[in-house]
């Protein structure tokens, strides 16, 4: 069993090229102010599912998914909290 915000995490992973218009925490401080949930631990699932799905998007034959999803993670996986 993984904590809620680990769910929430998949949702933080769709779009990533949608993501990158405007501030990109948007939708982890969304997701945290409708559920009451930890927007941290939100932002940071997010990023591993970015990775992980990038990955799988490339083995898969999803070549442009991929890059984007590993594109999104590698730009904002150093933003600060």
């Amino acid at each position: 069993m993984t904590e809620p915000e680990c769910d929430l995490g998949v949702i933080m992973r769709e779009d990533p090229v949608q993501l990158m218009d405007g501030d990109p925490r948007d939708r982890s401080r969304m997701l945290a102010a409708r559920t009451g949930l930890d927007e941290a631990a939100i932002w940071e699932w997010g990023v591993l599912e970015r990775v992980a799905n990038g990955l799988c998007s490339l083995e898969d034959g999803l070549r442009q998914h991929g890059i984007d999803s590993l594109a999104a993670a590698d730009r904002i996986a150093g933003l600060a909290r």
